[in-house]
C-alpha cells in the first residue's frame, strides 16, 4: 500500500488550503483589500474642499467668505464665516459615498454691544462625496444639523482643491452675520 504518499499529498493540500485562507483573510474588511471594511482608507496628509461661503440655512448673499473643509484620518473641520464644525476620531465613507460625523459646531454671534460670543453645540455633519474615497472625490455636499435634526448649515457643494487654492472663510464681523 502507498499510504504514506497519500497522507503526504493530503497534508500538502491541507497546508495549501490553510495558506490560501490566511492570505485571503489578510485582504478582508478594514485592511485595504476587497472586503467590506471602511472605504475611505488612509488619507495621505490632508484633503481640502472649498467653495463660496454660505450662512445658516441659506446660501450667503452679502459678505460671503469662502467655505473650507479639511479632511484628515483622525480629524474633519469645516470653516465658514462665523462657524466652525469639528470632528475628531476615525471616520469612514459608506458604499454610497456618505459619511456621518458627530461633532461640535461653534457659532460666533455679536451681542448688542458688538462683543463676539461663541456658542458651542453638538451637531451632525453629513458629507456626500462624489466617490467612495475622499481623496479621489472631485466634490462633496456638506450639511450640518443639530441634535433635533434642524438644519444649521444648508447643503452646499464644495470642490476638491489644493490647500493653496482653498477659499478662505471670511472674517467673522458683525456685518458678516
Amino acid at each position: 500500500m502507498n499510504v504514506l504518499p497519500e497522507l503526504w499529498a493530503r497534508a500538502v493540500r491541507l497546508l495549501a488550503t490553510a495558506t490560501a485562507l490566511l492570505v485571503l483573510a489578510a485582504c478582508g474588511p478594514g485592511t485595504g483589500g476587497t472586503g467590506t471594511g471602511p472605504i475611505n482608507g488612509p488619507i495621505n496628509g490632508a484633503v481640502y474642499f472649498s467653495g463660496a461661503g454660505f450662512t445658516v440655512g441659506a446660501p450667503c448673499v452679502l459678505h460671503c467668505g469662502g467655505a473650507e473643509l479639511q479632511l484628515e484620518n483622525e480629524r474633519v473641520e469645516l470653516n465658514i464665516t462665523c462657524q466652525r464644525f469639528v470632528f475628531t476620531g476615525p471616520w469612514q465613507i459608506d458604499v454610497q459615498g456618505v459619511a456621518l460625523l458627530q461633532g461640535t459646531l461653534e457659532t460666533t454671534e455679536f451681542a448688542n454691544g458688538g462683543e463676539p460670543q461663541t456658542r458651542t453645540s453638538a451637531a451632525e455633519m453629513q458629507l456626500h462625496f462624489s466617490d467612495t474615497r475622499a481623496d479621489s472625490s472631485r466634490e462633496v455636499v456638506v450639511t450640518v444639523r443639530d441634535a433635533q435634526g434642524n438644519l444649521l448649515v444648508a447643503p452646499r457643494m464644495l470642490e476638491q482643491r489644493p490647500a493653496s487654492a482653498a477659499a478662505a472663510p471670511g472674517a467673522c464681523t458683525p456685518e458678516a452675520r
